[in-house]
């Protein structure tokens, strides 16, 4: 079985945006996770580079499970809720940019709501909100990452 793929999308230049990488960090040095983990806080996975991610995992990694994970901005009683999708998620939608659907599980925290400048409500996000989701995020795949796969009994 292919090790899986965690790809933490986002900024550390905007507070809000900073999930991805903060869950990425946590992947890795604080969970030990079993799996791949592009995008940190020193190599994050942002508008500049996501489509040579995408191209690279597309090539490198064509058999694993990929968990995509990023944050998001939504209704005023979803902040602060995870969500969990089946299908990848878009990355980067909260500031209209186009880019290609990623992952075959999407993780979104939805780190504040949704307004006419959506830039200015991630830059107002604060440290304590981001870092605490970004614990419940790493928790959970870490978890996720743990259970060990059925066996087929035939």
């Amino acid at each position: 079985m292919a090790i899986p793929v965690i790809l933490c999308i986002g900024s550390t230049q905007v507070m809000g945006d900073s999930l991805g990488p903060k869950v990425g960090d946590l992947l890795r040095t604080k969970y030990n996770t079993p799996a791949y983990v592009y995008g940190g806080s020193k190599n994050p996975v942002n508008g500049v580079n996501y489509y040579d991610y995408y191209r690279f995992l597309k090539k490198k990694h064509p058999l694993s499970l990929i968990i995509a994970v990023d944050a998001c901005v939504g209704n005023k009683e979803d902040v602060g809720k995870i969500k969990y999708s089946l299908d990848g998620l878009k990355a980067g939608e909260a500031l209209s940019k186009n880019l290609p659907k990623v992952g075959d599980i999407g993780v979104l925290g939805v780190v504040c709501e949704r307004q006419g400048d959506n830039l200015k409500a991630l830059m107002c996000c604060s440290y304590p909100f981001i870092a605490n989701m970004s614990e419940k995020i790493a928790y959970n795949i870490s978890r996720f990452i743990a259970i060990p796969p059925k066996k087929n009994i035939l």
